[in-house]
């Protein structure tokens, strides 16, 4: 955001300033432990931390103005002194101020936005887009996955003047959540990577979700345009039915003709992809440093993007080509023993370990392969099926041995072995001790060259298994 004062800020926000009016603002903070200088403070009530309580620290640390709850400071048992050269704003909701100021530096930033969305993929994909644009525009997104009702207008503020394009990734738990993000964000081009079943736990049906989802591309404008898998029946379906211009993207079009198509995909390196690109009367090659068709699906989604606001072909690949990915996504790291793990923590479910599964066997190239599989999370009445389907996925595969933590993941094992796979290749465990101690003997016996795929819901903290697995 420009330098905004308190007082200009406290306009927007119909708030009480108290302390030095004319002082520079310049970006926002949640976290008083991130403030490096001129920054304001959003002191947010919780129930188990009080932002009120770190408004000092906020200011010790180079915070310029707190913002708080009005009833919060004036039931608070001691007065902060405001001290010079600070200012404290007291408003109704700290976290309605948070909004409307996301709103108004969206109004004056006068960026174009994309709004990314989908079950699966839409961090990996909201990369992606900012590596294809930032080949020829000033680009800015969410940090890792700040995409909900805080990290959003965080992100939004937090975009420097003469941004030409915001990316925001736009996550949901139930219907209506979209919307509400798309009310402060105003997008200009949706992108939905899938429809699957992650947050079925909330939602109850995939239909659900699929609204829920498409509440991204209804908030669009008149003129605005739709990126979609044209791999994703539920996907498909909802764009039949809308009047906004769509732009399908895919490989094979199992459910809709591409208008940007990826084809003959081959292995490039330890871990990446070759693949061509058809748009239009254009073909150009793409080195993506990723694995697996799902990964090029999102990047197809990216090129899209970038066709639709004028970055040529070229230029978007070789964006490609240079892709930095978000923390624990696929990262390749050396293990003990002469092994080779995949390290792809950051978040599960069935889909996304179906196709980490696909991307370990492919890579291990005839070599002995583990999967260390925890539990995925928010599959409600889902949860057995999901975990036995990718149990059936890995038997199908042929992974050499696999390893589960948690009792959901048990299920993993049950629906491997129900197709066939023995039991004398699967170790169910109930901690990462566990796993770790049978990944050791495992490593051990078998020599270098194995492959490891370590992969769990983000609550499970799988990079722990990482850590004591590297070298």
């Amino acid at each position: 955001m420009r330098n905004w004062t308190a007082e200009a800020v406290a306009r927007v926000t119909k708030g009480s300033l108290i302390g030095y009016p004319n002082l520079e603002v310049q970006g926002c903070i949640l976290d008083s432990r991130q403030a490096r200088g001129g920054e304001m403070f959003f002191a947010l009530p919780g129930e188990r931390v009080d932002g009120y309580d770190y408004i000092e620290v906020a200011w010790k640390n180079g915070a310029v103005l707190a913002i708080v709850d009005e009833t919060r400071f004036k039931r608070a048992e001691t007065k902060l002194n405001v001290p010079e050269g600070k200012a404290l704003l007291l408003v109704k909701s700290v976290f309605i101020a948070l909004q409307e100021l996301a709103q108004n530096w969206r109004t004056e930033l006068k960026a174009k936005v994309v709004g990314v969305t989908g079950s699966n993929g839409k961090t990996t994909t909201k990369d992606m887009i900012y590596a294809v644009l930032a080949k020829q525009f000033r680009v800015y997104r969410n940090k890792e996955n700040n995409n909900n009702e805080l990290g959003l207008p965080l992100t939004i503020l937090n975009a420097p003047p003469g941004t030409e394009i915001l990316i925001l990734e736009m996550g949901m738990r139930g219907l209506g959540e979209i919307k509400s993000l798309c009310e402060i964000a105003k997008p200009d081009i949706g992108v939905i990577t899938n429809i699957g079943t992650t947050h079925l736990e909330l939602l109850l049906t995939q239909e659900r979700i699929a609204q829920a989802k498409w509440e991204l591309v209804e908030a669009l404008p008149n003129d605005g345009i739709a990126i979609i898998n044209a791999e994703d029946m539920f996907s498909v379906q909802k764009a039949k039915e809308d009047s906004h211009s769509i732009c399908f993207y895919g490989i094979e079009g199992a459910f809709a003709k591409p208008n940007i198509k990826g084809i003959q995909l081959r292995s490039w390196g330890k871990l990446g992809t070759t693949f061509d690109v058809n748009y239009k009367d254009q073909k150009m090659s793409a080195n993506l440093p990723l694995p697996g068709t799902h990964n090029v699906l999102d990047a197809l989604a990216a090129l899209a993007v970038g066709t639709v606001l004028g970055v040529s072909l070229d230029k978007g690949c070789i964006g490609l080509s240079e892709l930095e990915l978000s923390k624990m996504r696929l990262e390749v790291r050396q293990g003990v023993l002469g092994s080779v793990l995949i390290n792809d923590v950051y978040n599960a479910n069935p889909v996304s370990m179906q196709a980490s599964l696909e991307v370990l066997k492919e890579r291990a190239n005839g070599n002995k392969t583990l999967a260390i599989l925890g539990d995925m999370y928010e599959l409600g009445i889902s949860a057995e099926s999901g975990h036995r389907e990718v149990g059936r996925t890995l038997a199908g595969l042929g992974v050499s041995w696999l390893i589960t933590v948690g009792s959901l993941a048990a299920e993993i094992a049950q629906g491997a072995q129900k197709a066939g796979y023995g039991e004398d290749q699967v170790t169910v465990t109930g901690s990462h001790n566990e796993a770790v101690e049978k990944a050791l003997d495992l490593l051990a016996s078998w020599g270098t060259g194995t492959w490891v795929l370590i992969k769990g819901s983000r609550g499970m903290r799988m990079e722990e298994i990482t850590a004591k697995l590297e070298r």
